[in-house]
């Protein structure tokens, strides 16, 4: 491939995109782990930096209104409602894979791993499939389709 065809795909990446749906996917059935009603943005830097933020919409408030004091059943509420993290990425532009090299995470156990990411890129929609993840006791494919923010 040329030069300049090997940009493209990460080309195509850079800027800001708005979640429209995210689902796991199991061998027979199609769950939304955090609900249908969802918001979010994906970040792609020209200069290779990442950040996603997902979101459950109308997650409940804290009680307090301290983060500090809230309650142990209100503070799982609010992470089991929440996927963020940020860092780097990279692109395979012939297997049509993005890496998020993750420096921070809301899950812990993300902190310093590689993130694969299948790229189905159509017009302004971008589909991002994880390969089977562990979740809920069984071996799940996440898949967070978003559009293209101008």
């Amino acid at each position: 491939m040329a030069a300049s065809q090997l940009t493209l795909l990460r080309a195509k990446l850079v800027g800001r995109w708005t979640l429209v749906s995210f689902e796991t996917v199991g061998d027979r059935d199609v769950e939304y782990p955090i609900g249908r009603d969802v918001s979010g943005v994906i970040v792609y830097g020209e200069g290779g930096d990442m950040a996603v933020q997902i979101m459950q919409a109308n997650r409940s408030i804290v009680a307090s209104g301290d983060p500090s004091t809230a309650t142990l059943s209100e503070l799982s509420a609010a992470v089991n409602g929440y996927v963020a993290y940020f860092g780097t990425y990279s692109v395979d532009e012939d297997a049509r894979v993005v890496t998020h090299h993750v420096r921070g995470s809301l899950f812990p156990n993300w902190v310093g791993t590689d993130q694969r990411r299948t790229i189905v890129l159509e017009g302004d929609q971008l589909t991002l499939d994880s390969p089977p993840i562990l979740s809920k006791g069984a071996m799940r494919i996440f898949r967070a389709v978003w559009k293209r923010t101008p």
